[in-house]
């Protein structure tokens, strides 16, 4: 058969080729010594490019606006970043072929060892396509730092994924598939004549193959290796996500995650530290404030409010993903959150805060650290972080508080135990501790991600009458967890949808979260420290984001609200703030003099136009400043934008002010800036000194 096969290509060769040196290169070129690497790379540009149409036909709604030159550009795009992956992959294997002599391919070994990489490498790719496309349809964007995040948490999003995908099918494939192309691969690798080359042929042939995979993966013959700047060509996002390449993305999120961000330098034209300082200084401070923290934090200062200090319970409630269409607070309708939209109508509102990221680990360090995080992995889990944050808690341990974490998960998730443990708070209610309990709510399991709210609340309202009766001040965290995906929620407490689709899943969702807060209030309310505590409730994170934008802005806004009838009027602020502006703003509310360094101001005491957001989603930073959006993608410029509470549209070319968008762009990399040598330096907290700030301008 091998005879056969022999001789048919021969006559190919010899019908369509010109004789002599010509048939020879040719012959070369299609041997066993070089067959391996153009099938292995023609196979990897086709799978990529196969997913890559797959995607775009299935987002075609998403594409109405995409003209087909970009379509077109997302394909010649994606081809370079394909090279780059493939490039990676080759290298091994084409320093193997072209070095080996004409003997070693007759070697079992060696052909089993050539076949077997070959068929891991297309295995690999295979499922990474495969579990980057179920990504994709969730998230709308490549692997990238999120998905890092959730492969951390295997037992988790296990169930989840085994509940909602058939997940066996993708088990048989893992054992199939290998198998599939070793056999394969056994039978067209070797087909044809023995390779023959001169000891100095093989070098040579080592060096320009070399040559090529070294300039596949750079991504082309620039003097920097290919960012992924590239890719934002076009306004709609989608187009943009699906030229890039899974493997590259999720390389390059754990490759700026094992850097710890130093590298983000790279990213964008972010300022010196020293002139960030100077800049965030110049924003942050407020009147009365005074700089206290000297070379160790130029950000660190007095706030002295000039009203007496009120000794009150303090109760934060962050709130799992009740943001967006379905909260009728932020001007949606129809709304499914009656009980929070009363509560909002009630209190001190703030209608136009965003959050500083797409995850509840960065919401969290965005509300109880006053800390913008930082792309990639959240600081909640990160080294240089433990013991050395700057916390809420800590402020009101300090003051003689019992501080209490009331989580219907696991604390231990996301590194929340630790990092708030060492971060000022000294008791944790969650899942373990409450099921360990003699008297459990057996009515009611535990879903996907922990305990229904409605058992959470009930077990902060009798935490919170104890600790009233021992006359204990407290500082309380509650964070829900229902309204998460999968949305398993109990159906017979308030009025549901059908639950036959995703979407009324989630709506349900909201409204059973949104029961359970309106029930945790009325039993409240009868007990004696509700006239003593004020309530502080805020989305973790935004919801419904318009997926075609570069960075929607309007999709990270999250309400938030100062609620107790008996301590504050009504009132809405509408001015632009951060999640970071809520511990200074609650601080400033309490009154007395506050020492800190949140990176955040009191939002009670500026005018109304004065107020700013940062906000980040994969490696794309976004700066919020009274009606304008500037988004930042990584290696390329800034975009502009015009922006309100509920869309965002491009700035036309003729409206552009390069010096305004120059201002805005120096103010939010300069503010980014300043976190991260904050943290890098380990100087967020005021006294925790460990490096010079001037140590982090030279990495």
């Amino acid at each position: 058969m091998q005879a056969a096969h022999s001789k048919a290509m021969a006559k190919i060769i010899h019908r369509w080729v010109p004789p002599n040196r010509s048939r020879r290169f040719l012959a070369g070129v299609f041997s066993q010594r070089l067959r391996p690497v153009w099938l292995l790379a023609g196979l990897g540009w086709f799978l990529f490019g196969a997913f890559r149409a797959g995607l775009l036909i299935h987002t075609k709604d998403l594409l109405a606006n995409v003209k087909a030159s970009e379509i077109a550009h997302c394909f010649t795009t994606g081809l370079r970043y394909d090279a780059i992956p493939i490039g990676y992959a080759l290298l091994p294997m084409v320093l193997l072929l072209s070095l080996a002599p004409a003997t070693t391919f007759r070697r079992k070994w060696f052909r089993r060892l050539i076949v077997g990489y070959g068929a891991a490498v297309t295995s690999l790719a295979l499922l990474t396509e495969v579990v980057g496309a179920a990504f994709f349809l969730h998230f709308n964007a490549r692997l990238n730092a999120v998905a890092m995040d959730y492969f951390g948490h295997f037992r988790e999003v296990a169930i989840y994924l085994w509940n909602a995908y058939p997940i066996w099918l993708l088990a048989v494939g893992i054992l199939l598939v290998p198998c599939g192309c070793y056999l394969a691969f056994r039978w067209v690798f070797w087909r044809g004549g023995r390779p023959r080359c001169s000891p100095l042929g093989r070098v040579g042939l080592a060096v320009v193959l070399t040559g090529l995979c070294l300039l596949s993966l750079r991504g082309g013959v620039e003097p920097q290796p290919r960012g992924s700047g590239s890719a934002y060509f076009s306004q709609n996002n989608v187009v943009n996500q699906i030229s890039l390449n899974n493997i590259y993305t999720f390389a390059q999120a754990a490759w700026l995650q094992w850097e710890d961000n130093e590298a983000e330098q790279e990213l964008y034209p972010l300022p010196s530290p020293d002139e960030a300082f100077a800049t965030a200084q110049a924003m942050l401070l407020q009147d009365g404030d005074k700089p206290a923290g000297g070379q160790a934090n130029p950000l660190w200062r007095m706030s002295r409010t000039n009203r007496p200090r009120q000794e009150l319970n303090v109760v934060v409630i962050v709130m799992e993903g009740m943001a967006g269409s379905p909260v009728g607070a932020l001007g949606h309708t129809p709304s499914h959150t009656p009980n929070f939209d009363a509560l909002c109508r009630q209190g001190l509102f703030f209608d136009r805060m965003y959050a500083v990221g797409q995850r509840t680990s960065q919401g969290l360090v965005g509300v109880l650290c006053g800390f913008p995080d930082l792309n990639g992995q959240s600081v909640l889990k990160r080294l240089r972080s433990q013991g050395v944050f700057l916390t809420l808690p800590q402020q009101f341990a300090n003051r003689g508080y019992h501080t209490i974490m009331l989580y219907g998960g696991d604390t231990k998730f996301d590194n929340m135990r630790a990092f708030f443990g060492a971060g000022g708070i000294r008791e944790f209610v969650d899942q373990p501790k409450i099921l360990a309990e003699p008297i459990q709510p057996q009515e009611l399991p535990p879903g996907n991600w922990g305990l229904p709210d409605e058992v959470i609340f009930r077990h902060a309202d009798q935490k919170f009458r104890q600790l009233d009766q021992d006359d204990q001040p407290f500082f309380a965290v509650i964070l829900t967890v229902s309204n998460h995906e999968p949305y398993d929620v109990p159906l017979d407490r308030t009025t549901m949808l059908p639950h036959d689709t995703e979407a009324r899943r989630c709506l349900n969702a909201y409204r059973y979260a949104d029961w359970s807060l309106g029930e945790f209030f009325r039993q409240a309310r009868q007990a004696e420290y509700f006239r003593r505590t004020l309530f502080v409730l805020v989305a973790d994170h935004g919801r419904d984001r318009d997926l075609t934008q570069i960075l929607d802005a309007p999709g990270h806004r999250v309400p938030c609200l100062f609620y107790n009838p008996d301590l504050l009027r009504s009132e809405t602020v509408s001015t632009v703030c951060s999640q970071t502006d809520l511990a200074p703003t609650l601080l400033g509310w309490l009154g007395g003099d506050v020492e800190h360094g949140f990176l955040g101001r009191n939002v009670l005491a500026i005018p109304p136009d004065d107020g700013f957001a940062l906000l980040h989603e994969g490696q794309r930073l976004a700066w919020i400043r009274g009606n304008r959006a500037m988004i930042q993608p990584p290696y390329t410029t800034p975009k502009l934008y015009t922006t309100d509470r509920l869309h965002m549209q491009s700035m036309p070319e003729d409206r552009l002010d390069p010096a305004a968008l120059q201002a805005l762009q120096k103010q939010m990399l300069s503010y980014y800036q300043a976190a991260r040598v904050l943290y890098l330096t380990r100087r967020y907290r005021r006294g925790v000194v460990v490096q010079q700030v001037r140590a982090a301008s030279q990495r």
